[in-house]
């Protein structure tokens, strides 16, 4: 059965037969990412944090031997960018041997992601991903299901550090359409109780339903809401310009792949009044950033590198630069020096973080920042990468309002784009978005640059847009 077709028999099927198949969902996630690896790599990870600087740049140097000597030995793609740069295993003895190699861009990684797995790695170990990014770049590549559960390990170590434990219930803001996009009448919510979890989507988040949201949200005991910064930003805009307060607001708020700006950060604190702590990650899954007490990033040591690349000063003994990401977690799909596309900004390594840690600390991570479009239903979308999950012909995209009720998608076309790939994504604006939002193209080269390299995904020219 295609995925269009389970979501349509999904929307069919009763509230409570959804939620079974929510459940049901969670169950087969919960055991492919929480079994006993993950729980004995989070107590392991629980120790490592509290390393000396020096055995952190010793463990790093190490993995990246054995990693570089098996992407050598064993990876079509990465042997060949070696051997054409003369390399050879040798020459890379640490992180400081790094800039020798070659940078790997998004779309090296989309035209030979199938010459990047290990000859040595068994199929059924294999997870095929993909991902579009904010950008409208449709991603394939593969990871693997050991690299899956020692993600999760470093995403739970980042909440465990604000005493959270796995199992706590929580709120989770999706854009997935867990819950139909043209139901009317509450619940505007979902469950998946194997993992102590209800799902809200961004799609009902609106003026029209947001009392009875809150007062779902009133009257359960969540100890913590997670999702895209944007989204819940739109549930507490929303609630915020109703005059509703929260009787019993979470502790926590855990937020990643956005940048969290201020004007939703006050927000967020002024109707939660919970601690919002952030991590810094993506779906390839070859580097990591966590907020400690502190709310400052530390590098995820353990699980990859993230690299500074053409560094600037940047006030204060700060550098910033681009991000360049080498993973430790999938020997046998590896990302070398794999470029992000965002900036960050690292503080001076001799600067000792207050939370004890000693593990590099990044002050700021930039190329996020997007504004979102207000549907005609007064839904506030930010996060459009749904619409371009399946698509190939798009080589990046980005979304215009200017006026209400309708958006522009500006679109730089592959050779093979056609009518067909409009009609696609205009269904699936309907399908993801709105059933009742405009929707017009325009077709440049390209799209503009911010100074930092980056195109926003997403901008408004409302002059009344509100934030």
């Amino acid at each position: 059965m295609s995925s269009a077709v389970a979501e349509a028999v999904y929307e069919r099927l009763p509230v409570p037969l959804q939620n079974l198949v929510c459940s049901a969902y969670g169950r087969r996630e919960k055991r492919a990412r929480f079994g006993e690896d993950f729980h004995r790599r989070l107590e392991e990870l629980m120790q490592s944090e509290w390393w000396s600087a020096s055995d952190i740049a010793a463990y790093q140097d190490e993995r990246l031997r054995e990693l570089v000597r098996h992407a050598y030995d064993t990876v079509p793609y990465y042997r060949d960018r070696m051997r054409e740069r003369r390399l050879t295993p040798g020459d890379i003895r640490g992180r400081a041997d790094l800039p020798k190699l070659p940078i790997v861009t998004k779309e090296d990684v989309r035209a030979h992601y199938q010459r990047m797995v290990s000859t040595t790695a068994r199929k059924r170990d294999l997870v095929l991903r993909h991902t579009s990014g904010t950008t409208g770049k449709a991603l394939h590549f593969y990871y693997t299901r050991a690299g899956t559960t020692e993600q999760w390990a470093v995403w739970w170590r980042h909440r465990r550090r604000f005493g959270v434990e796995w199992g706590a219930p929580h709120a989770n803001f999706t854009g997935k359409r867990v819950v139909p996009i043209s139901q009317d009448r509450p619940p505007y919510w979902r469950w998946n109780r194997p993992m102590h979890q209800a799902l809200l989507s961004m799609q009902h988040l609106t003026p029209a339903k947001i009392r009875d949201i809150v007062g779902f949200l009133d009257a359960n005991d969540f100890v913590y809401y997670a999702g895209y910064p944007s989204v819940i930003h739109a549930m507490v805009s929303t609630a915020l310009e109703a005059g509703l307060r929260l009787a019993r607001p979470p502790r926590f708020v855990f937020t990643g792949a956005e940048n969290m700006l201020d004007y939703q950060r006050r927000d967020i604190a002024a109707l939660t009044g919970a601690t919002l702590s952030d991590e810094y990650g993506f779906s390839e899954g070859c580097g990591n950033a966590s907020h400690c007490p502190e709310l400052v990033y530390h590098e995820d040591f353990e699980f990859g590198i993230l690299e500074c690349v053409d560094p600037r000063p940047a006030g204060e003994g700060r550098t910033a630069g681009r991000i360049v990401c080498t993973g430790f977690a999938t020997p046998d799909t590896p990302l070398i020096r794999y470029e992000v596309g965002d900036v960050g900004v690292w503080d001076e390594p001799s600067r000792a973080c207050a939370c004890g840690r000693h593990s590099t600390v990044l002050t700021a991570i930039d190329g996020r920042r997007d504004d979102y479009v207000v549907t005609p239903e007064g839904a506030r979308i930010m996060r459009f990468d749904y619409l371009f999950k399946d698509t190939s012909n798009i080589r990046e995209a980005q979304i215009v309002q200017r006026e209400r009720g309708a958006i522009v998608l500006r679109i730089v076309r592959r050779a093979g784009y056609s009518a067909h790939d409009e009609d696609v994504v205009r269904e699936e604006v309907r399908r993801w978005i709105s059933p009742t939002l405009g929707v017009s193209f325009e077709y440049p080269n390209e799209i503009p640059r911010q100074a930092t390299g980056k195109f926003r995904a997403v901008v408004s020219e409302l002059a009344d847009r509100g934030a």
